[in-house]
């Protein structure tokens, strides 16, 4: 039977005796909390070989964290002070899969045994290139770019990844074989840029940050609408519509456009800046 704290250890003050002193040291003991607790171990294998150095992680029913541990060279590990109740548990180390979590429950005073079994990454052999996408001079992340990164054989280059930057201008390329790789990133209203020849051999994660230069003539946007009767709200059609720049408070027209049968007008070649639509619907006076 296992043999738990029933108390914490307590230590009275250092005391001298120098001769036939009759000392007398009460102590009072505080409850453990061991004695609410239990604790929980188990061996972390692959194919029946003990992992050292996986991490061990115990979650509440609802995905919080409680604690960890790291297996030892035995692939033994041991949590303890884990208090009774419901929990779930999983295990992870690089290059293996981190298993579905397993539900289990912990009595208190009582070791519960949860063994782990992982997989290794099939992918575990492949390299990966990673970075930012910015813009050229100001350094700007460059969200929704392009990514496509292209293995080179012979001087033949075949596309073998494609995948956009996040909000950060960040992109991440894994699972890519050993070989030669070319790096094309591109975004609309960019100048298209392409890496020199990228190597990758066993298991590399190279960074590789690129830059984007603005392209001033199709670096433009759009803007467009429908122009209706407030009242009958059916489209107005050969209504006029003004695009308005505005500088510093001040209002210049640039576009104007007049709106088709079904009350659409568009704008093309909307350089970068801040603008107001203005629309009036006029007829002539027989």
């Amino acid at each position: 039977m296992p043999i738990i704290d029933q108390y914490d250890l307590k230590a009275s003050v250092q005391f001298p005796i120098t001769g036939t002193e009759e000392v007398t040291k009460n102590l009072q003991l505080t409850a453990s909390t061991a004695s609410a607790a239990g604790i929980v171990a188990g061996t972390v294998t692959s194919g029946g070989t003990p992992i050292e150095g996986a991490t061990v992680k115990i979650f509440d029913v609802n995905d919080n964290p409680i604690a960890h541990q790291l297996t030892n060279p035995e692939g033994k590990y041991t949590i303890p002070d884990v208090v009774a109740g419901p929990y779930k548990i999983t295990a992870t180390k690089f290059t293996y899969l981190t298993p579905n979590v397993l539900p289990f429950s912990v009595v208190a005073n009582r070791p519960t045994t949860v063994n782990i079994e992982l997989t290794l990454d099939p992918d575990v052999d492949k390299n990966a290139l990673y970075g930012f996408i910015r813009q050229a001079v100001v350094l700007t992340p460059i969200e929704g770019a392009t990514v496509n990164i292209f293995q080179v054989v012979g001087g033949v280059q075949t596309l073998a990844l494609t995948t956009v930057t996040n909000s950060s201008g960040q992109y991440f390329g894994p699972r890519l074989v050993s070989g030669d790789f070319v790096v094309v990133a591109n975004k609309t209203g960019y100048d298209q840029s392409t890496s020199s020849i990228v190597t990758l051999t066993g298991t590399d994660i190279e960074p590789l940050d690129m830059f984007l230069q603005v392209n001033t003539e199709a670096n433009v946007g759009t803007v467009s609408g429908i122009i209706n009767d407030q009242t009958t709200l059916l489209p107005i059609a050969n209504a006029l519509v003004a695009l308005y720049s505005v500088v510093s408070g001040d209002e210049t027209i640039v576009q104007i456009a007049r709106t088709n049968t079904g009350g659409r007008y568009l704008f093309g070649n909307v350089t970068e800046g801040e603008y107001i639509v203005k629309a009036i619907a006029q007829t002539d006076i027989p």
